[in-house]
């Protein structure tokens, strides 16, 4: 699985019937009462769009995409339910709407909502009512409707909180696809307490708050992006009877080039002869330069000791036509995957490997690095491919770990590896830990894989 994250190019908090402009706070308060506030943002997608251009990344079926928000309350329990300054409460029980912005607006340059006094901190006047605001999407035009809307916003989700510190997580697959693949006009969107909540008049205004894109935590406001592209390639354990996977690799200068199209394949026995009802199969592109055809062999063809054939057709590259492509595979039993009387037992002891990233190495934010993880057996002295090897990525905020990525499997090839995308990781330090599983035991790498991301610029 490769996962990206694209991180918010601007936003804002709009309050009801007010000018004001708190853009750059790095917090921002959802609330309603004795008020109401909407909190508009819109994220840069134009980094991920590259990528899907690059043919690096691939949308189908299965890629999915999660806004996240951390919710500031978590450092203090205490605030849950209280009075603060006799005015305001910490929300509980209650829905918070995910709505479209349909036209363009700007972020603005105020930072509290409340008119102060100069602040020499900050040198400049914290507060601010050059829009965008409640009533202003830019300097020249307003809103349709002063507030964005009202009453028939274009509702993408409705959240429920129970406490009220809960962080956000919603899914706005559709969303996203609609702006990186079909080309829809990226307005932004808007987070508010659901319609009926505007119309509630109380002395005591209810709020939520969520980190903006200008808080100085690591817990910046991002969509992270899940593709299922992971790799696991059958070839060196083609098991008949089942469905398996077979890949094609396309290189240029070491580095995978895209095919103009994708090929077809024809899976031939080891007398050379296409195998009934096996010709002309679909492909599919994984990744760059990265191709797999799925099928099934009857068993009776698979005795482990004979080669088979793949033969990849319709190689094009650059505009021209290359010859097929055969790749030699040895299909087993269907039973040879299976243990069936004794209890099993790990007889062969294992130490874990890795390269691709030095320990406390500092990598330039934006590298793209490989990580391949070697398993060896102490008593054979070989290096064993497992089904299951896996990485966790995380940071560490005092003792807590925080997630990164939970534990996501490895690419199956002649190797397990994963490949290590830094350009939308926060400059700071990172933690990696291995694992591979076999029967039920699972095999830890002693140490912690320690790096740091440091800025491109």
């Amino acid at each position: 699985m490769s996962y990206y994250r694209s991180y918010f190019e601007k936003n804002n908090t709009i309050i009801k019937n007010s000018h004001a402009n708190s853009a750059k706070n790095p917090n921002t308060e959802i609330y309603y009462g004795s008020g109401f506030s909407k909190f508009i943002f819109k994220v840069d997608f134009t980094d991920l769009i590259q990528k899907l251009d690059n043919g690096d990344l691939v949308v189908d079926n299965n890629t999915s995409h999660y806004l996240n928000m951390k919710n500031t309350i978590f450092g203090d329990e205490a605030l849950m339910g209280i009075l603060k300054n006799n005015d305001k409460r910490r929300a509980t029980s209650f829905d918070l709407i995910l709505f479209e912005l349909d036209q363009d607006w700007d972020e603005g340059v105020g930072f509290d909502y409340e008119r102060n006094e100069y602040d020499f901190n900050l040198m400049n006047k914290i507060y601010d009512e050059r829009p965008s605001n409640w009533f202003s999407a830019t300097t020249l035009n307003a809103w349709t409707t002063s507030g964005i809307y009202s009453g028939t916003p274009i509702i993408i989700d409705t959240i429920h909180f129970d406490n009220g510190n809960e962080d956000l997580k919603v899914d706005i697959t559709e969303y996203v696809n609609g702006i990186i693949v079909d080309g829809n006009t990226n307005y932004g969107l808007g987070l508010a307490f659901d319609i009926p909540y505007e119309t509630v008049v109380d002395s005591v205004y209810q709020s939520v708050a969520f980190f903006t894109k200008y808080t100085q935590t690591f817990f910046e406001p991002y969509v992270e992006s899940f593709f299922e592209d992971r790799i696991n390639d059958n070839r060196h354990n083609f098991v008949g009877n089942v469905y398996q996977n077979l890949y094609l690799y396309v290189t240029k200068g070491g580095n995978y080039y895209d095919l103009d199209i994708e090929p077809t394949v024809d899976i031939l026995d080891h007398t050379n002869s296409i195998i009934p009802g096996l010709n002309d199969l679909t492909t599919t592109k994984v990744r760059k330069g990265v191709y797999v055809v799925n099928f099934g062999i009857d068993g009776t063809l698979c005795d482990g000791r004979r080669f088979f054939f793949d033969k990849w057709k319709g190689i094009e590259i650059d505009g021209v036509s290359l010859a097929d492509v055969k790749q030699k595979f040895v299909p087993k039993l269907f039973n040879t995957q299976y243990t069936i009387g004794e209890n099993p037992t790990e007889y062969q002891r294992y130490i874990v490997q890795y390269y691709g990233i030095k320990l406390n190495e500092k990598i330039k934010r934006g590298e793209l690095r490989k990580v391949v993880v070697n398993l060896k057996s102490i008593d054979v002295q070989n290096i064993v491919l497992f089904d299951q090897v896996y990485y966790r990525m995380y940071i560490k905020e005092g003792r807590t770990e925080v997630n990164i990525h939970d534990w996501t499997l490895l690419d199956v090839t002649n190797e397990n590896s994963f490949v290590l995308d830094t350009s939308y990781m926060i400059p700071r330090e990172y933690f990696i830990e291995i694992k591979a599983k076999t029967h039920t035991e699972e095999i830890f790498h002693n140490d912690i894989l320690k790096f740091e991301i440091v800025s491109e610029k």
